[in-house]
């Protein structure tokens, strides 16, 4: 199956006669990046339902439990944005909210969605509009930043306060771990390429299963 694809960097078109999913396809003036084929969409699916169900277990779950003269206090993801919401912390609570939580909440049902409407052979200019969604919020993503943040927050309140560490940070790192693999496995390129028309004829074949035919 041929496709063209727009070099982003000069401008040029290049026609790619085979696309296979081990191949990196190059712009043949400036040799930059033109296509990259991701993986089966089965994989990246069964991924985004993991990462979905961690997240929905993670965030009332205990971070960490700090204990001091006796007195001691869990932490989790609800009670901290929350705890900053009631100190008037209203920005910082905020930019948590949306870079922890709705973010990347966001990218998991944008993605199934459109992944559902390819698998159902329902592609629609609507399907099309979820994918430029994904991809504007996906620059946004900053979850990753909050972990590094519990990290150096154990470490200093060590010395301060005796620090256990919750279920709801290995959960947090349980859920980025997925998270990041399924957004590096999946390739929105590859709806445009292949269900341009809003036919999508082929998509188990292109998207969904690996077959020999394109291996070989």
């Amino acid at each position: 199956m041929a496709i063209k694809k727009e070099c982003n960097y000069c401008g040029t078109i290049v026609e790619i006669e085979r696309v296979s999913r081990d191949t990196d396809y190059l712009c043949p003036e400036c040799k930059s990046l033109v296509y990259r084929r991701g993986q089966p969409f089965q994989h990246v699916f069964f991924l985004s339902i993991t990462s979905l169900l961690l997240f929905f277990w993670m965030l009332p779950s205990p971070l960490i439990t700090i204990k001091i003269l006796n007195i001691e206090r869990s932490v989790s993801f609800v009670s901290g944005i929350g705890y900053l919401i009631e100190s008037g912390r209203y920005l910082t609570a905020i930019i948590l909210g949306l870079s922890v939580v709705v973010i990347p909440y966001a990218m998991l049902i944008l993605r199934i969605a459109v992944m559902v409407a390819v698998r159902l052979k329902a592609v629609s200019p609507s399907v099309f509009r979820l994918l430029a969604l994904y991809r504007k919020i996906h620059e946004w993503n900053m979850a990753e930043v909050y972990l590094v943040g519990i990290l150096i927050a154990i470490i200093k309140l060590r010395s301060l306060a005796e620090i256990t560490v919750g279920t709801g940070t290995l959960l947090f790192l349980l859920f980025i771990i997925t998270f990041y693999i399924s957004v590096e496995w999946f390739n929105p390129n590859d709806v445009y390429l292949f269900c341009g028309d809003y036919s999508c004829q082929h998509a188990e074949d292109l998207l969904f299963y690996r077959e020999a035919e394109d291996e070989a």
